[in-house]
């Protein structure tokens, strides 16, 4: 049986015409206008590279920037909130006092099985630092329900004192109907981001033994032209990168390792949109050049750009 994007592939190369082609995606594919005004648009920047040697990444604007975040929206995500002087008990009752169901739980394997995954969870981490050290694990969210679930766990976070150091991570898994092609896109994506990516995470998350650098890996040729799940993983085989490659297998999820700790909600809001829209761009997209510039990052609204550039105004190379 087709996927769904392979479904949609074969739409958008038929010899239809267009209102053919948007009637079945609409109406045999059960896609929303949103989403066909973007797959049209996206579809028509693929046959402009493709016949071009044209690198550089193509921007977006204004009503393109909104359909391709209503997509985005669509794919699941998780966190993993690393942090210290966070007393469990007294963490377990700031949730439940900001109605989140929670676990408390001696196995960190736990964290991603049966029921636990729809709460919660307070697991071990060796790699924290700090008294009364904690990662807070979200069940899995989804859009704006998913983002207000998040804050809430952020602020029970903050009443406790939550604490972050340079040893304190946090890492965003993005789920869904993630085609092959798209994963392979968005570790290459990634390894063409990095740099700019760089900018806006404080140095100590540039290239840490968690969360390695993809653009010094010594396979980093395969990577670029790797074209299935195994290939990928068949590059790292370690989940110690800024993309990890083994989550894929356990979690059927793409996991981002490279942010700062942080108990802030809006850096963490933030950051996973950024992933979310990394992967949903990814759908169709795969850059060719290293994009050096926050401004020239193709699936980001202006406004998110300015948010981006003022946080990497803001560290500097400042640790975090």
């Amino acid at each position: 049986m087709k996927t769904l994007n392979e479904q949609i592939n074969e739409v958008l190369t038929s010899k239809q015409t267009k209102s053919a082609k948007r009637n079945d995606l609409i109406k045999k594919l059960g896609l929303t206008q949103l989403d066909v005004r973007v797959l049209f648009k996206t579809y028509a920047d693929v046959i402009e590279q493709t016949s071009t040697t044209h690198t550089r990444a193509p921007r977006i604007t204004g009503e393109r920037a909104a359909t391709i975040n209503a997509i985005a929206m669509k794919y699941t995500f998780g966190v993993e909130i690393e942090c210290y002087n966070a007393p469990r008990e007294s963490l377990m009752q700031a949730l439940a006092a900001n109605n989140l169901r929670a676990q408390n739980l001696i196995n960190y394997c736990d964290a991603h099985t049966g029921s636990y995954r729809r709460a919660y969870r307070l697991v071990h981490d060796g790699s924290i630092e700090g008294c009364n050290a904690v990662e807070c694990v979200t069940p899995i969210l989804k859009g704006n329900r998913g983002f207000n679930s998040l804050q809430a766990c952020c602020k029970a976070l903050n009443t406790v004192g939550a604490r972050v150091n340079t040893s304190t991570g946090l890492h965003i898994h993005v789920g869904g109907e993630i085609t092959e092609a798209q994963y392979c896109n968005t570790f290459a994506n990634y390894y063409y981001l990095e740099s700019v990516i760089d900018t806006f995470m404080p140095e100590s998350r540039r290239d840490t033994f968690y969360s390695k650098s993809l653009h010094g890996h010594v396979n980093a040729y395969n990577l670029l032209h790797a074209r299935t799940f195994d290939e990928v993983y068949n590059v790292f085989q370690s989940r110690y990168y800024k993309v990890n490659a083994c989550s894929w297998s356990r979690h059927q999820t793409i996991e981002f390792r490279q942010h700062s700790g942080t108990t802030n909600y809006e850096k963490i809001q933030m950051w996973a949109k950024f992933c979310l829209k990394l992967v949903a761009w990814s759908a169709d997209n795969r850059l060719t050049a290293d994009v050096r510039s926050i401004k020239d990052i193709p699936f980001l609204t202006k406004a998110e750009k300015d948010w981006f550039t003022n946080r990497a105004n803001t560290l500097a190379g400042a640790a975090e």
